[in-house]
């Protein structure tokens, strides 16, 4: 769980948070769920299923979970909610576990 509160960067309409800077988070959160399940993967498929508009300014509560494993595929899943409590998005994703290795691949 983490919380984020989308900022002027974001815009993308007027008030409104663009699609982009909202993926983006959530991909993030994927990360840190790959970090606390301690299994280094890469995004291979991300959908967001934006069902209300993310105000800038409001804080959003965010959630990811890990629905299955099949192979190096890992299946998750992710909603964010405004302080009310009512959905405003939801994601699923697939991963692809990787070794430490393919981290370092850019760096030499």
């Amino acid at each position: 769980m983490a919380e984020h509160t989308f900022d002027n960067r974001h815009i993308g309409a007027p008030g409104i948070t663009h699609g982009g800077a909202v993926a983006t988070v959530i991909d993030d959160l994927y990360g840190f769920l790959l970090c606390l399940v301690g299994t280094p993967a890469v995004t291979r498929q991300l959908t967001v299923d934006y069902r209300a508009p993310v105000l800038i300014g409001v804080p959003y509560r965010m959630e990811a979970r890990v629905t299955n494993q099949e192979g190096r595929k890992l299946f998750l899943a992710a909603s964010l909610t405004d302080r009310d409590g009512s959905l405003v998005g939801t994601s699923t994703a697939v991963f692809l576990t990787v070794g430490v290795d393919h981290f370092t691949r850019g760096t030499q």
